[in-house]
């Protein structure tokens, strides 16, 4: 049998319109694990709201979180990889997004804290555990920022393209429809996948990655299968070699039900 690390988006993707994880794919994960495989989830949520969903999961998995910025294994529950941003870089950044939209509102993942600017909104589920300060620019001397927010009127599908155009040498995507997230360059959830698959001694030929919006891509293309769900984004669907079933519908959990998790080696 040949181990495959299989690599997995939480929203849209693994997680059905409820936010939840389905009977089936619970127990789907549990044989892929089982027959010796690496569980991974990959996702633009911070740690702490990734915390329910490695629960349901038994705690067994390592998540990549804020969009790659940061790594952590609810196993030994501690922090394995963290990639903020650089300093001096970052507060011009803060200057150009406020010069360019004066009425931006930000916040910041640091690691485990959540800040957010007073007019930054938030639903309250989200923003329950988050520090409320003025002006996110007072803070980032006192903080490694792992993930910028930025927020405009409007959907973030509407204005991330623009904030993209404007901010050179940094990751910018969109993963809701609430913000877009700024990372430091080369900050992507492929290139956390990169290294956590290397220290397992798998290459990108042994990954398997399930998807669904735009911020999944770098993984999607590096992962040697790549595999949307059916409500993927068009530029998902347009990119990817295979279509599942939709979230709600346990199209990560059919895909692996189809495929027999115990004997990838004789499928791909």
């Amino acid at each position: 049998m040949s181990r495959r690390m299989i690599v997995c988006d939480l929203d849209g993707t693994l997680l059905d319109s409820r936010g939840q994880v389905s009977e089936r794919t619970r127990t789907a994960v549990r044989r892929a694990r089982a027959a010796g495989h690496v569980f991974v989830i990959a996702t633009a949520r911070p740690v702490r709201d990734t915390r329910p969903v490695a629960a349901a999961l038994d705690h067994a998995a390592v998540a990549v979180c804020g969009n790659g910025s940061i790594t952590y294994d609810f196993g030994s529950e501690e922090v394995v990889d963290y990639r903020p941003l650089d300093r001096q870089p970052l507060a011009a950044t803060l200057a150009l997004l406020r010069d360019r939209f004066p009425g931006v509102r930000l916040g910041a993942e640091c690691r485990l804290e959540l800040l957010l600017e007073d007019a930054f909104h938030l639903p309250e589920p989200l923003a329950r555990d988050a520090r409320r300060v003025p002006r996110l620019d007072h803070e980032i001397d006192r903080h490694d920022v792992g993930k910028l927010m930025v927020q405009l009127e409007g959907a973030a599908r509407q204005y991330y393209e623009t904030v993209r155009g404007l901010l050179t040498g940094c990751e910018v995507t969109i993963s809701a429809d609430v913000f877009c997230e700024v990372m430091r360059s080369g900050v992507t959830k492929a290139a956390a996948l990169e290294s956590m698959a290397s220290r397992l001694g798998l290459g990108s030929a042994d990954v398997i990655a399930f998807g669904d919006m735009p911020n999944d891509l770098p993984m999607l293309t590096w992962a040697g299968t790549a595999v949307a769900v059916a409500n993927a984004h068009p530029a998902v669907l347009g990119a990817v070699g295979e279509v599942t079933a939709s979230n709600d519908d346990d199209g990560v959990a059919a895909w692996l039900e189809r495929h027999a998790t115990d004997d990838f080696s004789e499928k791909y």
